[in-house]
Parts: C-alpha cells; sequence; structure tokens
C-alpha cells in the first residue's frame, strides 16, 4: 500500500451474521427494490455500473478528476499532484476492500436469496465489502481536499456510487455503508501524507 503500513489496521469490522436480523432487514430490503425497481434506481445503478469492457470505476472518478483539472485550470504539476494523491487512494482502498473480502468471504445477495434477480450480472468475487462504495469513497476524500469547493458534490456521487450497487441488487446496503466508511477511512492517510508534502503552503 502506499500510505498504509498494514492493510489489517484499516480492515472494516465484521458484516453481519447470517442468521442476525441486520442480514434478514436487508433481505427484504433488496427484494423490495427489486420487486419495486424506479427509473430513477434503475438510472443510478446503470450510470455507476462500469463493469467489463469499461473503464472501471477508478477510470470513472479520473474522469470526474481531468474535468475538475480543466475546469480549475491547474498546472501540470498540480495535476500531477492531483492525479498521483487520488489514485494512490484509490489504490489503497482497493488493496483495502480486497483484503475485506477474502477476510470474511461474505456470500452476495443473489446467492441467499431465493429466486433473486440482479439487473446487472453479479461479480464474481466476495460481497462484503463494495468496490464501487470504496473506490468512490476514497477518491471523493482526495478530491474534496484539493477542490474544498467541490466537497459535497463528490461526496455526493461517491454515495450515489455506493447505493448503486445495492438498487442493482449485486451488494447488502452495508456492503455499500461499511465500504464508503472504509474508503474514506483509507484516504484520509493519503490526504495526510499530501498535506505533509509543502505544497499547500
Amino acid at each position: 500500500m502506499w500510505s498504509i503500513d498494514d492493510v489489517e489496521s484499516v480492515r472494516p469490522i465484521p458484516p453481519p451474521q447470517l442468521d442476525s436480523q441486520e442480514f434478514l432487514d436487508d433481505v427484504v430490503l433488496l427484494k423490495d427494490y427489486a420487486k419495486n425497481m424506479t427509473d430513477e434506481h434503475r438510472r443510478i445503478a446503470n450510470f455507476w455500473q462500469d463493469g467489463l469492457g469499461t473503464y472501471t470505476p477508478p477510470g470513472h472518478w479520473n474522469r470526474i478528476a481531468n474535468e475538475f483539472i480543466v475546469e480549475y485550470r491547474l498546472n501540470p504539476l498540480q495535476t500531477t499532484r492531483t492525479l498521483a494523491y487520488m489514485n494512490m487512494a484509490i489504490m489503497d482502498s482497493g488493496i483495502s476492500c480486497w483484503d475485506a473480502k477474502y477476510y470474511y468471504h461474505y456470500p452476495r445477495p443473489i446467492q441467499m436469496i431465493d429466486g433473486f434477480e440482479t439487473i446487472a450480472g453479479t461479480p464474481n468475487f466476495p460481497s462484503y465489502t463494495s468496490g464501487h462504495s470504496v473506490f468512490s469513497a476514497a477518491a471523493s476524500e482526495v478530491l474534496a481536499y484539493i477542490f474544498p469547493d467541490e466537497a459535497s458534490k463528490v461526496r455526493g456521487w461517491a454515495e450515489e456510487a455506493a447505493i448503486s450497487r445495492v438498487y442493482g441488487g449485486i451488494h447488502w446496503s452495508f456492503d455499500a455503508t461499511v465500504g464508503t466508511d472504509q474508503g474514506r477511512e483509507v484516504a484520509q492517510y493519503t490526504i495526510d501524507r499530501a498535506k505533509a508534502d509543502g505544497a499547500d503552503q
């Protein structure tokens, strides 16, 4: 990892037990989303899908970063710093996320709910936590630090990216909420490193 010495230090809390009330409540929630799919939920799920054959969630956030870089007329050094720190945070968050996935090895909704159907393909790796949530939260926190006037906007996009996976039936809601917290926690290590580089002086 670029900015974290030990991945276990940012490993999230365990997911709910499969016989817990929290888990059973989420089964009801996902069934309700699937049964009552709205046009807006479908639009959000499809917009943030970024699956095979796309530039993927990290690519999505690099596009957003580049749009801000142009809008704010960053010079080459500022541009390099922005993309470097954001992608360092994305990489660290990805390592943290996949550590959690294979440490907890939690099943996907489609594996646990009889007859359940998603509106997008289900990735072939464990559910907890949500990669989209972790990547997006980490990227958005670095962008919020570099472009403070855009902080509420990018954080809102990150939360939308997270819930999009729940709307799509690909993730449990706690995959998204805990993953968002996880991405923000990981990004703070990168931001602390950025604050110490002297560029803000």
